[in-house]
This record gives structure tokens, sequence and C-alpha cells, in this order.
């Protein structure tokens, strides 16, 4: 994700931070110093510290449990509004999901047991909230820090295990669901359940005073659903589709020694965004569009071998297109390069797969199957 800086490996998962969440932090600051002075910031920073070290042990719940049936996590993002685990595949097994899924809320179950261990041990100096109220403003002191997390992490476990995609709940739901049905139609069915429970979301927090936050919530889940109903759509139009079949099989390289300038006219000429770099026949790297473009700003002879890349993925003609898709998404590669042997033969690029399913989804394809 960009704007993202990594501050920690954990399980060989790289941790980062999101430009935004240092800004909630800095706002945090800002407003309990001038309404109560430095130590209040200090207590609001340790709060939101807290709070997303048990958003970040949720995701490696879900991220360590996925690691053992074999699906690589390459990074875990925190952000404002939680955290996100890049996952490169999908788990295809339901018992795999479910067990993938309920890993997260059951981390929140742990922490709350030992901060209640903590509680019942000094009552009177820990509070504790029952129910799922709101927040009583921000803790001043060591025990009204555990009293709130014992509440957020109450909050974790409730709010997750709703059943609206793409939340656990939902997640858990559509696993379920998979036992019996097609992928795609649990998948379906999961994420219009959850567009519905979002819609409710934005009424409800738009028609009660102090509940704009779960309009904000719903809005964030009616998109997030809408996309992975698309894309998994997309997925189960690619079942089964060669690699070889939709690449770009006539495309640009360019040489280690290549300028910006050079490279530059390639992008609108051919629209083409990403470049191999080429030399003796040999890939030495990947010349992506942004690399091009921000270099273009400042000087344009610097050379291709200066600014490509040399961490990317590369695929084979007779892969399967699905599992190239679902690691372009989580790496961010727009261009994935195709070798046979050490020959490289083709591009499959994102807008390939794009036209692929529109031609695939429209009445096109099924004229061309019956022609």
């Amino acid at each position: 994700m960009k704007w993202s800086l990594t501050i920690a490996r954990a399980f060989g998962i790289r941790i980062r931070v999101h430009f935004t969440f240092l800004l909630l932090m800095l706002w945090v600051v800002v407003e309990e110093r001038a309404a109560a002075g430095w130590g209040a910031a200090a207590w609001g920073v340790a709060f939101i510290v807290a709070t997303f070290t048990c958003v970040l042990l949720h995701e490696l719940g879900h991220s360590v449990v996925a690691q053992r049936f074999g699906v690589k996590v390459s990074s875990i993002t925190l952000l404002p509004i939680g955290g996100v685990a890049a996952l490169r595949s999908i788990p295809q097994k339901p018992a795999h999901e479910i067990a993938i899924t309920v890993a997260g809320p059951l981390v929140n179950v742990l922490i709350f047991a030992g901060l209640y261990v903590i509680y019942c041990w000094a009552p009177d100096r820990v509070p504790y909230f029952p129910g799922l109220v709101l927040i009583p403003g921000l803790p001043m002191d060591w025990g009204g820090l555990i009293g709130v997390l014992l509440l957020v992490n109450k909050w974790m476990i409730a709010f997750n295990l709703i059943p609206a995609y793409p939340m656990d709940g939902g997640r858990l739901l559509r696993a379920i669901l998979a036992r019996w049905l097609p992928y795609t139609r649990a998948t379906a069915i999961a994420t219009t359940i959850g567009q519905v429970i979002a819609g409710i979301f934005i009424m409800y927090g738009l028609c009660k005073e102090g509940w704009t936050l779960l309009a904000v919530i719903g809005v964030l889940i009616f998109l997030a659903a809408g996309a992975e109903g698309k894309a998994s759509r997309l997925r189960g139009t690619l079942q089964d589709v060669e690699v070889g079949k939709i690449m770009t099989p006539v495309f640009v390289t360019v040489g280690p020694d290549s300028t910006v300038d050079d490279c530059a006219p390639w992008i609108f000429q051919r629209g083409q965004d990403d470049f191999p770099v080429v030399a003796d026949g040999r890939l030495l790297g990947l010349l992506t569009r942004d690399a091009v473009l921000e270099a273009a700003q400042r000087d344009g002879s610097r050379r291709a071998a200066e600014l490509m890349t040399t961490d990317f993925c590369r695929t084979r003609p007779d892969a399967q297109v699905a599992g190239v898709y679902d690691v372009m998404q989580t790496s961010g590669q727009r261009t994935v390069p195709v070798m046979d042997g050490d020959q490289l033969v083709g591009l499959l690029t994102l807008d390939n797969i794009n036209r692929y399913f529109m031609f695939r989804s429209s009445g096109a394809a099924r004229k061309s199957a019956q022609a």
C-alpha cells in the first residue's frame, strides 16, 4: 500500500504504518494538549498505540494461521480504521478460511481474558465498563488504560463477528456457505448481506445524533463489499484460464543503458506502462511507469539500470491467471513478465485481465462461442 512505512517484521511479515495513522496520532496530541496539557496528550498517544497493538495482534492471528495453510502474507498495514493483512492468495478450502477468519477474534478473546485477570486482581484501580458502551473519555493512568482496553477488545470481538462482508463475520459466513455452494455464489450472497448491513449502518449513523462514525464505517463496508464482489466474479471468470491465452506477446523492452528520455515516449506511443530491462536476452529487471515519470521531472538522463526494480514476480505461459491476479492485487505489481524457461515471451498486465473479463462478461463472448 502506498504512503506506508515499514516499522518491523514478525513471522516474516512486514508491519507497516500508513501515514494517515501518524496524522491520527498528531491530531490526538494537538487536541489533548490543548484540552488538558502534555500529560493528557501522552496518555492519548498511549491509548492509540495500545489499541492498534490489539489490532496488529488481531491481524497477526489471521496471518499466522494463513501461513500454516500455505497462504503467503506479505505485509500488515495499520490505518486509522484498522489493519489490513495482504494475503498473496485466497484460501480455497472453506475449512481453511474458517480457521483463518476465527483466529483474529480469538486473539482478542485472549487479550480480553488477560486484561480481565488484571481487573480481578486490582478492581479498585482498573475500571470495568459492562456491555458495549461508548468510551468514557481517554484514560489518564495505567488502570484507566487497562479498563478502556477491556472495552476496546469487547468491541473488536462483537463488531468483527457481524456478518457484514468483508469483516470477519462476513468472511465466516462466506466460508460456511462455500461448503454447499460454489465459491463465487457464496461470495455474492455474503457481499449482498454485507451491503445491506452497511446500508443500515449508514442510515442509523445519519439519523442518530453522535453516530456519524458508524455511517462512515457503513460507507467503507459498502464499497469494500462491492469491490470484493467484483473481484470474486473476476476470479471466477479467470478460473482455468492460462496466462498464455491473454498475455501481450508484442511489447517494448529497454536496455540497461536506456535513459528516462528514451523510455518516456513509449508510455503514450505504445500504451505500455512498465518495461522489461533486457541485456543479451536476459531479463534484468522491470522499469515501472512511476519510476520513469518521477525521474523525468528531475533528470531525464538517468539510466534504466539505476531505476529498475529487481523485486518482482514472474510467471509462465501455462500458469493460471487467477493465481497471478491475486499476487498482482496484493503486491501492487501492474505488469508481470511471462517467462518460457529463461526467455521472455510476453507480459501479463491488469489491462489484459480487465479486458478479458469485460469480453467474457459481455454478449460478445457468447456470440463468439456460437459462431
